[in-house]
């Protein structure tokens, strides 16, 4: 289990002169230069945006945004993996790993819920707040789900750095 604290991470829109607009969601850090936003909102899945994350104090630019979904054995989960333009100098010197079976069994056993998936395999996250308020989920993002926990797992795995696993001969 790696004891680091939780780097936790908000997801902004870049405002016209540079500076970080409202937050749009929380995330965490995956890797040195990845994010993973779990049930992202609509406004993160724009590839077109231009956004930026708050580490801390460190706000670094998103050079891309890639979306994966998955309804699967009654339950449904979605990410955004937010690909960074460097390095971020809060990422853990020594990075949790996993694997790709690992990190789907994980997700099996989780229903979806990708903050405890992530806290079952080591990763120092911990959920924000809970929205108490009743509102449905924001579920833009169905027709985009495969019905494969595999290939949604890959979707988000395998695209970073500490993600074993992933590539069959």
């Amino acid at each position: 289990m790696n004891d680091s604290p939780t780097v936790g991470v908000t997801v902004h829109l870049v405002e016209p002169d540079g500076a970080a607009g409202p937050a749009l969601a929380n995330g965490f850090l995956a890797g040195p230069t990845t994010v993973l936003v779990p049930d992202p909102p609509q406004a993160v899945g724009d590839p077109w945006q231009r956004y930026l994350v708050q580490i801390g104090t460190e706000a670094v630019r998103v050079a891309g945004v890639s979306l994966a979904a998955a309804s699967v054995d009654g339950f449904r989960t979605a990410a955004a993996v937010l690909a960074l333009v460097e390095p971020s100098r809060n990422a853990a010197p020594a990075e949790v790993r996993t694997t790709l079976a690992a990190l789907t069994d994980s997700l099996r056993r989780h229903r979806g819920d990708l903050w405890s998936t992530y806290a079952d395999l080591g990763f120092p996250v911990e959920p924000p707040e809970v929205d108490d308020s009743g509102a449905p989920a924001d579920t833009w993002w169905l027709s985009l789900a495969v019905d494969d926990l595999v290939v949604f797992a890959g979707g988000i795995c395998c695209i970073t750095v500490n993600c074993g696993g992933c590539r069959t001969k």
